[in-house]
């Protein structure tokens, strides 16, 4: 079987291997070779010649980590250079398209772009989401915008409520340009999944990661004081009423 294996198939594993070791770096911020291999189940050796080519490409780059006793260990990240490996949904173009609406027509007119677009996203989630339960719904958003390059995972956490974590922004530049863009995901967070999220930090504001607490209706009184009556007044329940 070795013997049929071509070239290409080989390079193939290789480019593979390599596109790993980078999405395990974009997760996890920074690995050790020991990690890496462990959580890509092969020897050390091969970790470290893949982050050799990766270093040569100016992909990764690593420190030393000393320790009072033994050798001190090497620890790979991410370049500059490797945010190009990532989606970001031309956001630059988007950008310089809110830019004009702007210029033309004003904020409100801004605000009403982002509100409608946000608008279409909710009515794709809802069917979607349509005969599924609560925690089926919120695997399912993890799903849909990991599709969109955002590297999105949920968590459910041990009081009931889920944390979602997404590594990378595919609108990055344009979040921190219009902070709008950040507000109207929330709201397609919230009313598509019919409950309260609540934004802990995001990478516009210099964070690694954007991170969501998702409270199911269910649990609202473990909610933060205030909360609750935002979550009654949001919105969510006059949008709701609409649709």
């Amino acid at each position: 079987m070795i013997r049929d294996v071509s070239v290409s198939a080989v390079e193939h594993i290789l480019k593979e291997s390599r596109s790993a070791i980078v999405d395990l770096l974009k997760i996890n911020g920074a690995m050790s070779v020991e990690l890496l291999a462990q959580e890509l189940e092969v020897s050390k050796v091969c970790v470290r010649r893949h982050l050799n080519l990766l270093e040569s490409d100016g992909i990764v780059s690593f420190e030393q980590e000393k320790h009072e006793r033994g050798r001190p260990r090497f620890i790979y990240r991410l370049t500059e250079k490797a945010r190009c490996l990532f989606p970001h949904s031309y956001d630059e173009f988007a950008k310089e398209v809110l830019v004009h609406v702007q210029r033309q027509f004003g904020d409100e007119a801004l605000h009403q772009v982002l509100s409608a677009r946000a608008d279409e996203l909710i009515a794709r989630l809802k069917v979607e989401f349509a005969n599924l339960n609560f925690d089926e719904r919120v695997k399912r958003l993890a799903t849909v915008i990991n599709a969109k390059g955002y590297l999105a995972d949920a968590r459910r956490m041990k009081d009931g409520t889920y944390r979602l974590r997404q590594r990378n922004c595919p609108t990055e530049n344009v979040a921190m340009a219009y902070p709008d863009v950040c507000e109207e995901e929330l709201r397609v967070y919230r009313e598509a999944l019919q409950c309260e999220v609540i934004r802990e930090c995001r990478i516009a504001d210099g964070s690694q990661q954007c991170e969501y607490r998702i409270v199911p209706a269910t649990l609202t009184q473990i909610l933060p004081k205030g909360s609750s009556k935002q979550v009654k007044n949001s919105n969510l329940g006059a949008r709701s009423e609409k649709s």
